[in-house]
């Protein structure tokens, strides 16, 4: 018999020492016929989890955690995974992934707790959600300016060409020979600027030139249109292989890039100038864009939500196994710095 009793005892001590050891909060409770789960016990991980001594949980109703955890939970003979979020003092979330298992003795019903913080897994789904979200929004509001942009180009065009061919019409049917070539020289010059409508419209959608002519070249096309329409100056610095490869990811996700942060200056900097280089170092393309405008809070714009397209520029970075860094303050400009790997892969970035 006393070994048995030893026996006991260096087991009672083992499952203790388990008990007190695991990394996982680990209670157990008591589950009445009627009425709230009472805990009995906690180990130290489950105190440190939710923040209370072993003493001010000893007896208390499961309702003291913050979360609402019923008797229908511990279905008998079963174990159950689920989810829990607890209401904390002060709003601080606690999302916790509980693995609940309903024991019986001799003395009643017991519930085994064991549970994981998964808040900062949910935080992150939450943000992945939320991010992918707004990129749909604005992919929906590129495809819309696109397609209002061409709208407008069209419409346009078949107004003013359907009035010059009825004049046109006219003046042949009168015989006016000088005022038919007139009008003929004004659809001419009607359709070649409706055309050149499209046709911007076309490259913003996608830069045709990087594929014919390469990555320097579509950035000098870029940066052409954006000091004519901003009316910004642009010291420029292009030191890029003659031999692109414009199947890679990394140069049309670098053109997007120059191409978001131009428009972010020409929309927010106020700037009279903007640096802009472009190059290659080592196996990286490098791009740099500095601007002299007003600045902002990089801290308070990401705080208030008002960097999504930041954000946008830095996950198309990483998704080309880059980097995107931006430095700002204000009143001292803004600088927006990218590096990606030129051997990234082949295929179509989007």
């Amino acid at each position: 018999m006393p070994v048995k009793k030893n026996g006991k005892k260096n087991a009672d001590d083992l499952y203790r020492m388990v008990f007190e050891e695991a990394r996982d909060s680990m209670l157990v409770l008591e589950l009445p016929q009627q009425g709230t789960p009472r805990i009995l016990d906690a180990n130290p991980a489950a105190l440190a989890l939710h923040g209370f001594g072993r003493r001010k949980l000893a007896g208390k109703p499961v309702s003291v955690l913050g979360a609402s955890l019923s008797r229908g939970r511990f279905r008998p003979g079963s174990s159950d995974v689920f989810e829990v979020k607890h209401d904390r003092p002060g709003g601080r979330p606690l999302v916790t992934e509980v693995t609940a298992r309903n024991v019986r003795s001799r003395s009643g019903h017991f519930g085994i707790l064991i549970e994981r913080d998964v808040t900062w897994r949910r935080r992150l789904e939450e943000e992945a959600r939320e991010l992918s979200s707004r990129l749909l929004q604005e992919r929906e509001e590129e495809k819309k300016g696109l397609a209002a942009g061409i709208h407008d180009s069209v419409g346009a065009m078949q107004v003013g060409l359907s009035a010059e061919l009825l004049l046109l019409e006219d003046c042949v049917r009168r015989g006016d020979e000088k005022m038919a070539l007139a009008g003929l020289r004004r659809a001419r010059k009607l359709l070649k600027a409706s055309a050149a409508g499209l046709k911007k419209a076309c490259v913003e959608a996608w830069p045709a030139s990087l594929a014919v002519s390469g990555l320097g070249a579509a950035l000098s096309g870029l940066l052409t249109s954006f000091t004519k329409r901003s009316r910004i100056a642009a010291e420029v610095s292009l030191s890029l292989p003659d031999a692109d490869v414009p199947e890679s990811p990394a140069t049309i996700v670098l053109y997007r890039l120059a191409q978001e942060a131009l428009a972010n200056a020409e929309r927010h900097s106020g700037a009279g100038l903007v640096k802009f280089s472009a190059g290659t170092e080592g196996g990286w393309l490098t791009l740099e864009i500095q601007d002299d405008g007003r600045g902002f809070d990089t801290v308070k714009a990401a705080a208030n939500g008002n960097s999504l397209g930041l954000k946008i520029m830095e996950d198309a970075a990483n998704s080309a196994g880059g980097h995107l860094s931006v430095y700002s303050a204000p009143g001292r400009g803004t600088r927006v710095r990218a590096q990606l790997p030129m051997n990234c892969g082949r295929g179509t970035a989007r």
